[in-house]
């Protein structure tokens, strides 16, 4: 006997269309007939009303998408800025490990989980990390980052903006807004929108943390410098910025300085004409995460979900970053390949007659005298090393007559860099070797049902114990609220690889890997 799909009773029709993406493919079976168009809905709600309660009681589930080499992929980024959009995920901007910033903009099909980079137009964004990049009414609102300086010249500072573009989703344009009141520039802030304001809290400006509250109005671009209370909390960058409604605002975590990262929380309260401040009392501590710093946090009904490396390493492995100060960044922050410290080989001495390109022997005396004219060069300011190193020629300061042999030196100035390299390679294999097991991310929930009480409260969640491994701990990463699910892309990870209880180099890995949070699956 055959049977049709529309003989099945509504509750196995439900279940299969509970197997549908949650996405495009499961909105266009509302189409199908009345009945069909039921049972998505009823589907859509179960879904959100289950991922809801499975974050409640702290059982959520890591799964990793794995990419494909021959479709356009995303390049490897961190301090990016994320949002999603109906059924895509939109990224713009980041960093590479070697602190080169890009301004492209690039879509993920949360459907069919592929990357897509739209040819945009109009007025395109400087390229930058940590500005913040927000949805309203179809269109993308990005305020603030930092970039690099370039190598050359040397000595430049961290350029911060107070750039504000606005990306239209239906015509795939970009338009700079430049309103006549503006404020400093500013990065690794926080925002959110209520109403028709978008609200811009803390981050970096002026070379400092802040702690100051800045509005746009989005439908005349002015902006306002907002007063709060006395009582507010101290100056921070990298912290989660959680909209409460039209009327009250969630902090969270944050660094106040270099490595100096908060666990507290604060709500303010916006209402005119004085916004105020009111500390959250945090219980169930022993179920929070170490730190909560440089990394967005995300809600998820009356929960707020963070991710963390596991509490059971008491150290960080190595794992330091910052974006203090742009204009004297710490030293363990995105440092360019050019900047590390390397230990140098012993150095060998030159016991060739052909001294510096010259035949015969140089006399001491003459070397003596030729160290005031060296120092007192143009050119000796920027020598990456002194000039006494055996990488280097005197002959760059010499006549004519002394470049005869120039292309002997400059193949022994190779063949030392050769051996370096070699030297380097074979430590790092080895460090790799020998390196402990990888820290990975894990879930942290703080229930937030009791922050807009008198009492003011939030409590930490305690996990679910599974084996389940999450991927790589890294900080600098988006984390996006998709249909029953959370999205985490990108980040970096910076640790001091080690060989015999000695540091050798710091290895720095930046990813482009896609990661899913979901809840279980249900049986109806």
């Amino acid at each position: 006997m055959q049977c049709h799909i529309n003989d099945l009773p509504d509750e196995i029709l439900e279940y299969i269309l509970s197997l549908v993406p949650p996405y495009k493919d499961l909105q266009e079976c509302r189409y199908v007939s009345k009945r069909w168009c039921q049972a998505t809905n009823n589907v859509i709600e179960h879904n959100q009303a289950h991922f809801q309660k499975s974050v409640a009681y702290g059982s959520l589930l890591w799964n990793s998408w794995p990419s494909t080499h021959w479709t356009p992929t995303i390049g490897k980024r961190h301090s990016h800025s994320a949002c999603a959009y109906n059924n895509s995920m939109y990224v713009f901007g980041g960093c590479t490990a070697a602190c080169t910033t890009f301004n492209d903009l690039w879509r993920l099909d949360l459907d069919t989980r592929e990357w897509v980079r739209p040819i945009t137009m109009g007025s395109y964004p400087s390229p930058k990390a940590c500005a913040t990049m927000l949805y309203y009414k179809k269109s993308f609102i990005l305020f603030g980052g930092w970039s690099h300086p370039s190598p050359y010249p040397l000595h430049q500072q961290w350029k911060l903006f107070n750039e504000l573009h606005v990306y239209s989703i239906e015509s795939n344009r970009w338009a700079a807004i430049n309103p006549l009141e503006t404020p400093p520039p500013t990065s690794a802030h926080s925002a959110s929108i209520h109403g028709n304001t978008m609200v811009v809290f803390g981050g970096v400006s002026n070379g400092y943390s802040t702690n100051d509250v800045w509005c746009l109005n989005l439908d005349t671009y002015t902006w306002k410098k907002q007063a709060t209370s006395i009582l507010k909390p101290l100056s921070r960058y990298g912290q989660s910025q959680i909209p409460l409604g039209d009327k009250y605002i969630l902090i969270l975590g944050g660094c106040t300085g270099p490595n100096v990262a908060m666990n507290d929380a604060w709500l303010l309260t916006m209402e005119d004409p004085v916004w105020m401040w009111k500390k959250v009392n945090m219980r169930h501590v022993e179920y929070a995460p170490t730190r909560i710093w440089c990394h967005q946090a995300c809600k998820v009904g009356n929960n707020v979900i963070v991710l963390s490396k596991k509490k059971r390493q008491s150290h960080l492995n190595g794992m330091s970053i910052s974006v203090g100060k742009p204009a004297n960044p710490p030293q363990n922050f995105n440092i360019p390949p050019r900047e590390r410290h390397i230990q140098r080989p012993t150095r060998e001495i030159d016991r060739d007659e052909n001294v510096n390109g010259r035949r015969g022997h140089l006399q001491r005396s003459n070397l003596r005298n030729s160290q005031p004219r060296a120092s007192s060069s143009p050119s000796n300011h920027v020598l990456p090393m002194p000039i006494y190193d055996s990488t280097l020629s005197l002959a760059a300061f010499r006549e004519d007559a002394v470049r005869t042999n120039s292309s002997l030196n400059r193949q022994r100035q190779l063949e030392s860099l050769r051996r370096l390299e070699e030297r380097l390679q074979s430590r790092k294999v080895q460090s790799k070797a020998v390196k402990k097991t990888e820290n990975t991310l894990a879930i942290f929930v703080l229930d937030i049902n009791d922050v807009l009480c008198n009492e003011c409260s939030a409590s930490w969640i305690p996990l679910k114990q599974n084996n389940q491994a999450g991927p790589d701990e890294r900080i600098l990463y988006s984390l996006v609220l998709g249909k029953g699910e959370l999205i985490v892309f990108g980040g970096i990870r910076k640790e001091q690889a080690t060989t015999q209880g000695q540091t050798d180099f710091d290895d720095s890995q930046v990813y482009n890997d896609l990661h899913f949070i979901n809840p279980p699956k249900y049986v109806i």
